[in-house]
């Protein structure tokens, strides 16, 4: 643990420095992910059912559909499992670092989501969120940190529930506004709706309706959450999953931040072990 230790102090100058951040990095990047994915940017997907029935239709053939129709499909086309389960390789990229890291993710349905973070094999940080707590390991400095769920929602003032974490996982659509209306943009179908304070877009494939994405924008804060996904797979009898995700986020004074996803060895409905465990000797820092 040592070795693991001086290699992750030594990656920069400011080795010290870098372990704090990456600590906050993590607990900050999970924090963002849960609140979640808000934007979706277009990004081509044809699935082989799209790549057959859709040849040779261009944007002007697309015909427009109601809001409530493409609410509906949004609403059919949602992932539904007991149990989730996968690996994704991780790329961050802020204005003053880049780091790439391996997640192991494991969710069980309205109860847990379990996920920990590596470097060259040498877990870095765990994190466990549940209904109500979200509980945060950094194995580097032996720290832990426990916050009420509550602590999403006070910290960055956005609508943020465990069910909206456990859905953007997934890939599916979380709604933040109501009175959508929609029309044909490029060969997407695109809804679009705003409140008082958050506007969001979502954006479908113009064939199979297979959401390609969310666009959020806090316009009290000032700020975008777009997130990208491609690359649909089918899994079994239950739905299609994005292996390829992208997130951006941009304003206030943090300059943009940028996440790149790419999930592999998806399993769902597989029961899996989730241990959480603090070691006696980490000390606990809010």
């Amino acid at each position: 643990m040592e070795a693991a230790q001086n290699f992750w102090s030594g990656r920069s100058q400011m080795g010290s420095y870098m372990n704090k951040n990456l600590f906050s990095f993590l607990a900050g990047f999970i924090r963002s992910r849960r609140m979640l994915l808000f934007l979706l940017t277009g990004i081509w997907l044809f699935s082989a059912t799209a790549c057959n029935t859709g040849k040779g239709i261009s944007g002007e053939n697309l015909k427009n559909r109601s809001a409530r129709f493409l609410m509906k499909q949004l609403v059919e086309h949602q992932l539904d499992t007991e149990w989730f389960s996968a690996k994704a390789k991780i790329d961050y990229v802020d204005p003053y670092e880049s780091i790439s890291l391996t997640s192991y993710i494991r969710m069980r349905k309205d109860s847990v989501i379990w996920m920990n973070f590596k470097k060259l094999s040498v877990e870095a940080v765990r994190i466990q969120i549940t209904p109500d707590s979200i509980y945060i390991i950094d194995r580097l400095n032996n720290e832990y940190s426990i916050k009420g769920f509550g602590f999403l929602q006070q910290q960055y003032q956005l609508p943020v529930t465990f069910e909206s974490l456990q859905s953007l996982l997934l890939g599916n659509p979380v709604f933040f506004t109501t009175d959508l209306e929609s029309e044909v943009v490029g060969q997407q179908h695109k809804l679009q709706g705003a409140g008082k304070r958050f506007a969001n877009t979502y954006l479908l494939n113009g064939i199979s309706y297979l959401l390609e994405g969310l666009i959020l924008e806090d316009r009290e804060k000032d700020r975008v959450v777009s997130t990208g996904l491609s690359d649909y797979r089918e899994l079994g009898e239950n739905g299609n999953f994005s292996y390829i995700r992208n997130i951006t986020m941009a304003g206030d004074d943090r300059g943009e931040i940028s996440v790149d996803m790419e999930f592999s060895k998806v399993e769902i409905n597989v029961p899996k072990s989730i241990k959480f465990e603090i070691p006696d000797r980490y000390t606990r820092v809010d």
